[in-house]
């Protein structure tokens, strides 16, 4: 693209791989030469990702430059001698409250000997590689990591050291901060190994950049280099055609798409449920049973599918596997009724999953539970996009969909959104290449 500013960015996750975590630069690399910069991907080849969605190829530009790079993943190794295990913890499905033995020696292993993370061996090859790029391509004056895992950045950090090329660091989610962080049992020298490489990263990259204001403060304060922020969105390409889909019979459909761990388990949201069948003797309820589907789509932790059995709800309850992005969309479309969840911890109250900004795109309202003080609060008050409970409020809950039910029945129940194109991917990207001009100017 001639004239176009040229910016390498390194990030493990890229399609064939599926989840969250590659939507974010996938969707900056597909607008950012909209806006005069020629992004350059550098990505591993032959990686061991967790969760596979190779649609997602479709989404990637046919003339974006794309190096791939070997890499060596331990996780393959430690796979063939406990693999279901391996498999919970490398697709996020984390038991934090009561881990096996296995589970806890395996956790015990990643944090002590693939500091800061599995993927550390990618880092030196990696280097060598991307200098002979750079060596050949002086045009690139800028160079974008991002994590997790947080090894990538240690990349950006030595291509800084040794080419003195501007760096900016993107932390999708917080680096020791990370609820599983205090699952993999520390000894003190491992936590001030991770906290120190972390705090290097924080020191010395040319420009921070998170998905939300509560991290982005929290690195503020321990960083004099510039922390922006910007949040992940939602393609408006991807819902275009969403409204064309036939949702079959219409259900009070309660839905959640994505990894649904114990610790999010939302033991509220189950009771107030159970609480409204009770009820269906009264003249508004009757049909509640007839009318009402739990649909997950995902991971679902054991001790969530036990709490739902227990309360009554399991004939209620419609699982199904991870799906391809698209088919993720497709059953969020379905929901009259979207569920999202995050842990009801102090250290949770920064986090703003993904999803959320895909569930902004569609009508239906937003049922959030997680704990005071949160992230996601503001967004949906802004957005008038749904309501926010604190985990445990049964009796909020309970009200909540009760009246959301009634207005089921009458065919009132969707929400008009309000400012919600700030989070769409376009826009979003505007942002990021206002601030990669801004470092190159």
């Amino acid at each position: 693209m001639s004239g176009a500013l040229k910016v390498l960015i390194v990030t493990y996750y890229w399609p064939p791989a599926g989840g969250p975590g590659v939507q974010r630069w996938l969707k900056f690399a597909r607008y950012l030469k909209e806006f005069g910069i020629d992004p350059v991907i550098v990505c591993p080849k032959g990686a061991n990702y967790p969760v596979l969605d190779p649609l997602l190829l479709s989404d990637v530009p046919s003339d974006l430059e794309i190096l791939q790079l070997p890499i060596f993943e331990p996780a393959k190794i430690l796979s063939h001698f406990a693999p279901k295990s391996s498999k919970s913890i490398s697709t996020g499905m984390v038991n934090t409250k009561n881990p096996g033995l296995l589970e806890r020696l395996m956790m015990t292993i990643r944090g002590h000997l693939f500091i800061p993370d599995p993927r550390k061996y990618w880092v030196k090859p990696a280097v060598g590689h991307i200098e002979q790029y750079l060596e050949q391509h002086p045009e690139v004056k800028l160079v974008i990591t991002t994590g997790p895992p947080h090894s990538v950045h240690l990349i950006g950090q030595r291509l800084q050291q040794s080419r003195g090329i501007k760096w900016m660091a993107d932390f999708r989610d917080p680096w020791t901060e990370i609820y599983y962080h205090k699952s993999l049992n520390l000894m003190q020298w491992a936590k001030r190994r991770h906290l120190l490489l972390e705090q290097g990263v924080l020191e010395s990259a040319d420009r921070i950049l998170t998905t939300s204001p509560t991290t982005a403060a929290a690195f503020q304060s321990r960083t004099p280099r510039t922390v922006s922020m910007i949040t992940n969105g939602y393609d408006a390409q991807d819902f275009k055609d969403i409204a064309k889909q036939d949702t079959e019979v219409i259900k009070f459909r309660i839905t959640h798409v994505g990894t649904l761990m114990a610790p999010r388990n939302p033991l509220a949201l189950w009771q107030a449920l159970a609480r409204i069948l009770e009820q269906q003797s009264t003249e508004d309820f009757q049909t509640f049973k007839d009318d009402l589907v739990i649909e997950i789509t995902g991971n679902v932790a054991p001790e969530v599918i036990e709490s739902i059995n227990s309360l009554g709800l399991g004939k209620f309850l419609a699982l199904a596997p991870n799906r391809s992005h698209k088919e993720a969309i497709q059953a969020m479309a379905r929901g009259e009724v979207l569920l999202l969840t995050e842990r009801d911890e102090a250290d949770a109250h920064h986090i703003v999953p993904a999803k959320l900004f895909e569930y902004l795109a569609l009508s239906a309202p937003i049922l959030a539970l997680g704990p005071a003080q949160s992230a996601i609060a503001p967004i949906l008050k802004t957005t008038q996009a749904g309501v926010y409970f604190v985990q445990g409020d049964q009796d909020g809950v309970a009200h909540y969909l009760s009246e959301a039910y009634r207005a089921f029945k009458t065919n009132s129940f969707k929400n008009n959104r309000a400012q919600c194109s700030a989070y769409e991917r376009r826009n979003l990207t505007q942002q990021l290449a206002t601030l990669i001009k801004e470092m190159i100017a």
